[in-house]
């Protein structure tokens, strides 16, 4: 029977964690980043006319695609966090923190 190879906490999984834990608090600030300007260029607040009409457009279109590509980065983040073992081989470990 071959003797179990000590393992130690996979560092690139607590630091996936920690990555995940940090961008869930960020995700709705990013989400809403241009909501603001958006909402004030088009309610007619601070400009008004046919460039602020295209502005306004052009603002309303970066919002959603932010929004989308936002939405896309905690799945991104868990898919990588399942892939990663709970525990490697003191090797792998040296080996990952020597590569960061």
């Amino acid at each position: 029977m071959a003797d179990a190879q000590p393992t130690v906490v996979n560092p690139r999984k607590a630091d996936l964690e920690k990555l995940r834990r940090d961008l869930a608090q960020e995700v709705e600030r990013l989400r809403k980043a241009l909501k603001g300007p958006t909402e004030d260029i088009g309610g007619d607040k601070v400009w008004v006319g046919k460039n602020a009409r295209a502005w306004h457009r052009e603002l309303q279109g970066r919002h959603k695609k932010l929004g989308e590509q936002v939405d896309k980065l905690l799945p991104l983040v868990d898919a990588a966090l399942r892939n990663e073992p709970e525990k490697v081989t003191p090797a792998e470990a040296r080996s990952y923190h020597n590569s960061t």
